[in-house]
């Protein structure tokens, strides 16, 4: 592959610094935040203190989805960076990002259909629940055509190459 001038470098490295900043504010809700609440919420709901545990997991498996699918957009980022991203390397990390969004999303539909059967919470927990299970199919079915696209990019580049 040729390589090509670097574009938007203020804006990757923006980007990147930004993701720093999102694994940190994860990583504190991992390990502080969530435990605390659910803590609180037991105490507050008797109860429902026997799902603290098993919603305390769900919800740290869901924050591990987003840490990988952000560990995913920073390799992304450092491939356009490099001016390879039309190579089969951004396509795991592409496929990747699918599989946490994909991931979460049945975690979320897995919550929503248990709040749902049980009657647990208001009834904004399951409006929340289910616009997050819209807004994580969107964003998979987004992915799979950026995926598409970053197909095709890559076979025109190739076929551009081979005429040059």
């Amino acid at each position: 592959m040729t390589s090509t001038p670097q574009t938007h470098p203020t804006a990757i490295r923006t980007l990147k610094a930004l993701m720093v900043l999102l694994l940190a504010f994860a990583a504190a809700i991992q390990i502080w935040l969530l435990p605390a609440i659910s803590a609180d919420f037991a105490a507050d709901a008797p109860e429902f203190a026997y799902l603290r545990i098993p919603y305390l997991i769900v919800c740290e498996l869901l924050m591990v989805g987003f840490d990988a699918a952000l560990i995913a957009i920073w390799r992304l980022l450092s491939l356009v960076a490099s001016s390879s991203v039309f190579s089969d390397a951004a396509f795991r990390w592409v496929g990747l990002i699918i599989g946490c969004i994909g991931f979460d999303t049945v975690l979320v539909i897995g919550l929503l259909a248990h709040n749902l059967i049980a009657s647990l919470g208001p009834p904004i927990l399951a409006i929340a629940l289910l616009t997050l299970t819209v807004v994580g199919v969107a964003l998979t079915l987004l992915m799979v055509v950026m995926r598409g696209l970053l197909t095709a990019a890559t076979a025109q580049r190739e076929e551009l190459e081979e005429v040059i």
